[in-house]
């Protein structure tokens, strides 16, 4: 460019010093043609051609010179070019390594994918297969709050509410009282010790059998709906030191046995509490924990139980109890 640029300065001074000389000649010429020498000129042939052949050198001249320029002007575009040709070969290249970074994207993007199917398909086939307690238990939660007929070893079938599903595969169920029991029990079971029909049974939606329950019944008086249990435990008395009755069971040829204690309230008032080693209670006042009691002693004699003892105790108040 500073070459090209002092080309261009000399170009231009070369063509201002051959105007100025002819300017100069032209006027010095017009000058003598005023004065005495115009007759020598006019007499001498040299002028003549000069006038003719000065104006042709000078041109010659300058066409000599702007030939040079011309020639560092094509040069000059020819690099030009050359440095586009180079900047434009540098550009589709850039675009060739854009379009094939954008591939390698899709195509990790792609390799990702796969990798994530890959490794959920591998926890997939390591996830260890339910166990017969998860599937009970996700089968009994399709069926909360409805009844199930329920039976086990040796007993006839019953109705239980299902209540209640815990996460460790516990199932709650819940008898309201009626014609299979004068009291409201619920009972717990494990999901993995029982069988499963998805079959109506009289009036309940599946069949279940029981090869045990966990632990003793527990007694909700005599409340109609399980979400009452909380009013009935909430009925507890303060029990008196000793108990106004008690008795106790047992079966010829089992290690099991059963008692039935009665006691009155700590302030002397007709309220009683009937308590079984099962784990349920019972409270009323003197008559209906009288009843209880009763009923429960011909429940256990029906099972083969039979009363190994009894004793009674003072109660306040002159409430007398009815059991005998």
């Amino acid at each position: 460019m500073a070459d090209e640029t002092m080309n261009f300065a000399d170009s231009g001074a070369t063509k201002q010093a051959a105007i100025i000389g002819l300017a100069i000649v032209v006027v010095a010429l017009s000058v003598l043609f005023y004065t005495a020498a115009r007759v020598w000129l006019c007499a001498n042939a040299w002028f003549h051609s000069a006038l003719i052949d000065c104006p042709a050198l000078a041109l010659a001249i300058i066409a000599w010179r702007e030939l040079g320029h011309s020639r560092d002007i094509s040069e000059s575009l020819n690099e030009t070019k050359l440095e586009l040709g180079k900047q434009t070969a540098e550009a589709s290249k850039a675009n060739e390594y854009r379009s094939r970074m954008t591939e390698l994207e899709e195509l990790n993007v792609g390799l990702r994918e796969k990798l994530a199917a890959s490794t959920q398909q591998i926890a997939d086939n390591l996830k260890r297969p339910p166990t017969k307690a998860e599937r009970n238990a996700a089968t009994l939660k399709n069926y909360m709050r409805r009844l199930a007929s329920v039976s086990q070893e040796g007993t006839q079938p019953i109705g239980y509410e299902i209540v209640e599903v815990s996460d460790d595969n516990i199932v709650t169920l819940f008898l309201v009282r009626g014609a299979h029991s004068t009291r409201s029990f619920s009972n717990i079971a494990d999901c993995g010790e029982m069988t499963i029909e998805e079959t109506q049974h009289g009036g309940c939606a599946l069949r279940m059998h029981i090869s045990k329950f966990i632990g003793q019944p527990r007694d909700w008086g005599e409340i109609p709906r399980w979400e009452d249990r909380q009013e009935a435990a909430a009925l507890s008395i303060e029990k008196a030191s000793g108990a106004a009755w008690n008795a106790s069971y047992t079966k010829p040829g089992s290690p099991e046995t059963r008692t039935l204690t009665v006691f009155q309230a700590k302030d002397g008032s007709n309220r009683f509490q009937l308590e079984s080693s099962q784990g349920w209670t019972s409270l009323g006042d003197n008559v209906q924990v009288s009843k209880d009691f009763m009923i429960t002693h011909v429940e256990y004699l029906s099972e083969s139980f039979t009363r190994s003892g009894s004793g009674t105790g003072a109660t306040q108040g002159g409430y007398r109890l009815y059991i005998c």
